[in-house]
């Protein structure tokens, strides 16, 4: 007899299919999809209104994800006199077989807010007879005057003026025009990649156990595409939990999902044929 894994790989290696599971029911928008580009992306400069559309490009099954031991290493080096270095390492082993269930590729279709980053304006002037530290610090609108005197080794207000020859610049950004989530400029797609494991039973505990792994070999691959407007990544795909539906007794979906959410996960809840 099958197993619940078996059928499900049957089931949603059709990227119809899994698109359909992903999406849950019809809907105008799909929140719960906006953790895959979190998952993916960290973007500066964004603001993502919704996540309107979802469609799986392709599905790859039982894809092995290449485990690889990621060395950070720290070098710190004792001057003057005789050279003194100090190298520690952290070595974090993923393993060296980790496998994906499913691989999949879906574009999000989607509405954000793009900040342009344009500057409306930039004046540079001379800073000229400083009468104190406190009128020096009255000249700028953020400044750790502390901080900043005891990296040049200034005590006094002469050795400011002696120190160099300031120039204020100010900087007025453009302002950004009105929001219009309805106007089709703030409309685009951005495509993820998305690692799934298969559960034979509604393990919770399993289900977050096995996106951990996915994620650690993940951790030192290549973080992949580049997004014109996400900009670079900073993981190489998302992560997805296909479960069997709830029983009598089992958590119930809407708790199942906040659970998996704080671990930036995305729980799908199947009955394959």
């Amino acid at each position: 007899m099958a197993t619940f894994t078996d059928r499900a790989l049957v089931w949603l290696n059709d990227p119809a299919t899994l698109g359909e599971l992903l999406r849950g029911p019809d809907a105008p928008v799909f929140p719960h999809l906006e953790r895959l580009v979190a998952a993916v992306y960290s973007p500066d400069g964004v603001q993502l209104d919704r996540v309107a559309g979802a469609t799986v490009l392709d599905v790859d099954p039982m894809r092995p994800l290449a485990g690889a031991d990621r060395l950070s290493l720290t070098w710190q080096r004792t001057q003057p006199g005789f050279e003194l270095a100090d190298l520690r390492g952290t070595l974090t082993r993923t393993g060296s077989e980790v496998w994906a269930d499913l691989y999949a590729k879906v574009r999000l279709d989607l509405v954000a807010e793009v900040d342009p980053g344009g500057i409306e304006s930039a004046v540079s002037t001379s800073i000229d007879n400083i009468a104190s530290l406190a009128d020096f610090r009255s000249r700028f609108r953020f400044l750790d005057l502390d901080d900043f005197l005891a990296r040049m080794r200034i005590s006094t207000v002469q050795e400011l003026r002696e120190s160099a020859e300031y120039v204020l610049t100010e900087v007025r950004l453009r302002p950004l025009p009105p929001f219009d989530p309805d106007d089709p400029a703030n409309a685009g797609s951005v495509t993820v990649d998305l690692a799934l494991a298969v559960l034979d039973q509604r393990d919770l505990a399993a289900g977050l156990r096995a996106a951990r792994r996915l994620r650690a070999a993940g951790a030192a691959a290549d973080p992949g595409r580049t997004d014109p407007v996400f900009g670079t990544a900073r993981n190489p795909y998302a992560l997805a939990v296909v479960l069997p539906t709830a029983a009598a007794g089992d958590p119930d979906d809407t708790a199942v999902d906040a659970l998996f959410s704080a671990a930036g996960v995305l729980p799908l809840f199947a009955d394959p044929p």
